[in-house]
């Protein structure tokens, strides 16, 4: 009889532990969306920059330039991203 108490007891703790920590994780998602929105934004501008001016440099045809561009730029912002990352 006492085990089962004890049994039932921990059940119960488990139930409330994962819970709360359901709660937590829902509540801090929200934040996550906020950071990843302007991440995205500030991502988006500075590849815009990029492009543009990498475009307005570029005299190898409309196709070669757009393909060229993108590489470019992609590989750029990326190698920033991961340097801020490692600092």
């Amino acid at each position: 009889m006492v085990t089962s108490k004890k049994l039932v007891t921990m059940f119960l703790i488990c139930i409330v532990m994962i819970s709360s920590c359901v709660y937590v994780s829902i509540a801090d998602g929200e934040s996550n969306a906020e950071k990843f929105e302007e991440a995205y934004k500030s991502a988006t501008i500075d590849y815009v920059a990029c492009y543009n001016n990498c475009q307005k440099e570029c005299s190898g045809g409309y196709t070669h330039c757009e393909m060229k561009c993108d590489e470019d730029c992609t590989t750029k912002l990326l190698k920033e991203r991961i340097e801020k990352m490692k600092m």
